[in-house]
């Protein structure tokens, strides 16, 4: 074997050495929000970085999940994260399946109506008055059904059942299956990934969300958390609750980084169990358009 230039040798070195200093400055902000949410109050108001808590202290975490509208806000994106997953998956199954057979009719006409529905929007103002006229208003349920179907993810879902050998599909025909037994044996099982990736968008969405509740929500009770998160870093909300129950209140500073934590905590959890599957996912329902 011939001996490696130097050249072949100090490329990997200089790929590492960039890929290490791009992985620091997408982690340094993580470490930073960490590291200021464990802080003490003195340690937490300097400025500059912070890679380390110098003067470390479980304050700011004590006093934010003694805040009670904190396990409430927990609880309604909870439910709406379960409940806005599954019925986004469903649906999207629903719609896909058919719009991915040839011999569905009119096909073209309710694709073409998919892709009308992602180019033009109502507005804030019709989309209030149809939230009214459902009367879901204050209701918990607006979380879920408004979103239960997106345009993006059903044409993701149709390529990849297009994906799918058609051999399987006329075999199963052969074999008497109807097209329920053939989506729930053959279409499903195969379609996984692209299920996990689509289900992992759904999370992300439901996980970040505030509009609808800032739009459509006032009791404070059905407030998910990224509405509490909001209240705490923009208005200051947490405040006078910290002032009353603790002699020596954290800084402010802590308790938005320790917000920021708990806050990102389920993605955090489910990401990397998901990802094998996401990745996969994309790939597999980008092969066809």
């Amino acid at each position: 074997m011939k001996a490696k230039k130097w050249q072949d040798r100090i490329a990997p070195v200089m790929i590492y050495v960039v890929l290490s200093a791009l992985a620091l400055i997408v982690v340094y902000p993580f470490i930073h929000v960490v590291s200021v949410s464990f802080s003490g109050r003195g340690e937490a108001l300097r400025s500059g970085f912070h890679f380390f808590p110098r003067d470390f202290e479980w304050r700011a975490y004590h006093e934010l999940l003694e805040y009670p509208f904190i396990w409430s806000g927990y609880l309604n994106t909870l439910f709406r994260m379960a409940a806005g997953t599954c019925l986004t998956l469903l649906v999207t199954v629903c719609a896909a399946y058919p719009l991915s057979r040839p011999d569905f009719p009119v096909k073209r006409i309710l694709v073409l109506l998919l892709l009308f529905t992602m180019i033009f929007d109502g507005g804030i103002v019709p989309n209030y008055l149809l939230i009214k006229e459902l009367h879901l208003l204050n209701s918990i349920w607006v979380y879920v059904l408004p979103t239960a179907a997106n345009a993006f993810q059903v044409l993701v879902m149709i390529s990849f059942f297009r994906s799918i050998p058609d051999a399987l599909v006329e075999a199963a025909r052969i074999d008497g299956a109807r097209d329920m037994r053939i989506l729930f044996r053959i279409m499903l099982p195969l379609s996984i990934p692209s299920l996990v990736t689509i289900g992992l968008w759904s999370l992300v969405h439901h996980i970040n969300a505030f509009m609808d509740n800032l739009l459509y929500v006032t009791d404070q009770s059905k407030f998910v958390l990224q509405q509490v998160v909001r209240q705490i870093l923009i208005e200051n909300k947490l405040d006078p609750f910290t002032t009353a129950t603790a002699l020596i209140p954290p800084a402010p500073e802590s308790l938005k980084m320790a917000s920021v934590i708990v806050c990102s905590l389920p993605v955090l959890v489910l990401y990397p169990f998901l990802l094998k599957y996401f990745e996969k996912g994309t790939m597999i329902g980008s092969v066809k358009g």
